[in-house]
């Protein structure tokens, strides 16, 4: 560790940024990209402090300490995998088409390293460095670099012992050479590497598990006169449920986070039923959008899940919801016609409440709100 009175500064930036927002909807970008600046500031392992989160960017800083170059390295690369390990996973457990979500996994990282002096002004109590250098790292963030995920090493750093001490950990670096020049600043050297090889070491992670389907589902069926894609938000989004899932007094979810496979939520019913689910998907053919969730604890059955089913029709929307139930051996096969049947009633006047609540929405306004743009 080196100790000279000169700070560390040290920003990732989410690159692919503004075509994200621009070209997806507001929820749900804005959870994604919530998801991902908190990712990158939980993955500091070098004890930087946040001076702020800057819309699609971290600006971290060490006072007066700079750690060996290695170490920054390895942040660089454990911030870039944990990054891309998220984006796969998310990827693989996404139940939304929609552009925000689709398009999530195009987004990737470059990082502005840089040592100097700072100072440090003081606004209602908290502490913000500032000062010429922090303005430069700033600025570097838009330079002349004709890639999209890469590290940026300004002079202040000699690189020269990283090139002739590679270890197996950095062996994939490859410093290139490259300057800017900026009014008021001046021409400004730095050494750049590409990011790209590192995608060696991101995880693909394992395709959920389908649920086995039973051969006579307690089915109902109904037409909504709205886009598969406007009916799918309302029955997926929780945000949405209690307008149609009439009976549940209260619904408890992680406000901030999309909707995935493994999300987990619980309908609170009167003062002392709760039921907890898990959001899951099925494969029901191609051409179809389908919302799962798992029943977690009805004690009559090994598992049992909801499946709406939405395909195309006219203008419109053909909603099938579907209860698959696995009974326990005894008590569930004893119990399980008469479940069966209050099931049946329940979900017909379940679908029914969800047509009324997407029908009451223009369709103008429900598709207004899945695709405005914010940053």
């Amino acid at each position: 560790m080196v100790d000279n009175n000169r700070s560390l500064l040290f920003i990732p930036d989410i690159t692919g940024f503004t075509k994200f927002v621009n070209q997806t909807e507001i929820e749900h970008s804005q959870h994604i990209i919530s998801e991902l600046l908190e990712l990158i500031v939980d993955s500091n392992k070098i004890s930087m402090e946040v001076s702020e989160v800057e819309g699609d960017a971290v600006l971290f800083f060490k006072h007066n300490s700079v750690p060996d170059l290695v170490e920054i390295i390895e942040q660089v690369k454990q911030t870039f995998l944990d990054f891309h390990n998220h984006l796969k996973s998310y990827e693989s457990k996404r139940i939304c088409n929609c552009g925000a979500c689709s398009t999530a996994i195009n987004l990737s990282l470059k990082f502005i390293i840089h040592q100097g002096e700072i100072g440090f002004t003081e606004v209602k109590g908290h502490k913000k460095p500032f000062g010429a250098d922090l303005i430069l790292v700033h600025r570097l963030l838009k330079n002349n670099i004709p890639e999209k995920e890469y590290l940026l090493l300004t002079d202040s750093f000699s690189i020269q012992n990283q090139q002739n001490n590679h270890s197996k950990d950095t062996a994939w670096l490859n410093y290139e050479r490259g300057d800017i020049t900026y009014e008021n600043i001046g021409e400004i050297i730095y050494n750049y590497a590409k990011l790209s090889p590192l995608h060696q070491w991101v995880k693909k992670p394992a395709p959920p598990k389908l649920a086995e389907k039973v051969k006579n589902p307690i089915t109902e069926q109904v037409f909504i006169d709205l886009p598969m894609e406007a009916v799918f938000e309302k029955v997926s989004n929780f945000n949405y449920r209690l307008e149609w899932n009439q009976g549940v007094d209260k619904l408890e979810y992680e406000k901030e986070r999309v909707n995935r496979i493994g999300t987990r939520h619980r309908c609170v019913i009167g003062k002392n039923q709760i039921l907890n689910f898990e959001t899951t998907k099925n494969n029901f053919g191609k051409g179809k959008m389908v919302y799962g969730e798992k029943i977690m604890d009805l004690p009559i059955a090994k598992d049992a899940a909801f499946y709406y089913i939405l395909e195309k029709e006219k203008e419109g929307t053909l909603v099938t919801a579907e209860v698959h139930i696995h009974p326990k051996p005894v008590i569930g096969w004893l119990v399980l016609p008469v479940l069966k049947r209050k099931f049946k009633k329940n979900l017909g006047v379940l679908i029914q409440k969800l047509k009324e609540a997407c029908e009451k929405e223009s369709e103008p306004t429900l598709i207004a709100s899945q695709n405005q743009v914010t940053v």
